[in-house]
């Protein structure tokens, strides 16, 4: 769809290296040369914000199914088995893969959950900040994340690259 040389893309993301949540094995996803733009969500169980905004990052997920979805659980020392459990009754329709000793948040430099990240199609972040301007998107009234899926999808530059992610820090 989107194998982007726009000049509003940042560093490129070559490729992550995580134990997928979803089919149980360690995966390399090759970010730099991926058939669809991706979205890649930090997540954690313990934040009540990253929970917030579960169902909504589902819904984006189902509705845009020109881009791919991935969340990256970053919580350190946080074994499958707890993610799972925690994931179990969510319905998630992306996947999911656990970072543990957040080697995944360092590459990206996330720094709270949820913060969202936008790659093209040869890996370059295109966006990167809040899913919405609430911790909740219920109360929001700017979403972030969907808006600048919108404008991907339709072949221009988002409207805001970088916004501020709200949601608990992920303590590294």
């Amino acid at each position: 769809l989107l194998s982007t040389d726009f000049l509003w893309a940042s560093p490129v993301i070559e490729t992550i290296q995580a134990y997928s949540l979803t089919r149980k094995t360690t995966e390399t996803l090759l970010l730099s040369k991926a058939q669809k733009p991706t979205v890649v969500v930090f997540l954690s169980k313990d934040c009540p914000c990253s929970k917030g905004n579960l169902d909504y990052i589902n819904e984006l997920a189902q509705q845009f199914t020109s881009f791919r979805f991935i969340g990256i659980h970053s919580k350190k020392q946080t074994t499958p088995d707890e993610v799972n459990l925690y994931l179990q009754d969510k319905n998630i329709r992306f996947d999911v893969f656990n970072d543990p000793d957040l080697t995944i948040a360092d590459q990206f430099k996330a720094l709270k959950t949820p913060h969202a990240f936008i790659l093209s199609t040869t890996g370059e972040i295109l966006y990167n900040g809040g899913v919405t301007n609430s911790t909740f998107p219920k109360n929001a009234k700017d979403f972030f994340l969907r808006d600048a899926i919108i404008n991907i999808q339709n072949h221009k530059a988002p409207v805001k690259t970088e916004t501020k992610a709200l949601g608990c820090f992920i303590v590294r």
